[in-house]
């Protein structure tokens, strides 16, 4: 990502790296900041920055991953702030992708990531009556939290 700002951007891999951070911080997602202060395409930036041969070697089986989710047996959704191509690489990689009843990634939220509180509305507008929120960010997870209706549970994952 920092190398694609620098470049798009022509500034140094220091400022861009910044700049990404910064962004990410403000708007929840790097790119989002790019297309309001940058015009960038989202298209682009999202094929040119989520590689799925740069990430392939990184995915690692996650040991009881299949158990807990077959464990689950309400309805699973996952809303990501990855893009599409990403999101569906990833879920058949570890071979889970036939947990989930829908995947919503950031071309579905017209670019706007979480925890933007117009992706929270569109989750209080799904018909379900439970809500488990499973995030890597405790950011995504505190600006739902504030939201009502508050979800029956929230967990901060690392992973």
């Amino acid at each position: 990502m920092t190398q694609y700002i620098s470049e798009y951007l022509n500034i140094s891999h220091e400022r861009a790296n910044l700049l990404r951070a910064d962004y990410w911080k403000k708007y929840g997602s790097t790119l989002r900041g790019l297309m309001i202060h940058h015009k960038i395409n989202p298209n682009d930036f999202l094929n040119k920055t989520h590689n799925l041969k740069d990430i392939e070697a990184k995915i690692e089986p996650v040991k009881y991953l299949k158990t807990i989710l077959k464990a689950i047996k309400d309805d699973k959704i996952i809303l990501t702030n990855a893009p599409i191509h990403y999101t569906k690489f990833i879920l058949k990689k570890l071979d889970i992708h036939y947990f989930f009843k829908k995947t919503i990634c950031i071309e579905d939220n017209f670019f706007i990531s979480k925890p933007d509180i117009r992706i929270f509305r569109k989750i209080k507008r799904m018909p379900y009556q439970k809500i488990i929120l499973i995030d890597d960010s405790l950011e995504n997870l505190r600006g739902y939290h504030l939201k009502k209706p508050k979800p029956k549970q929230v967990i901060h994952s690392p992973y």
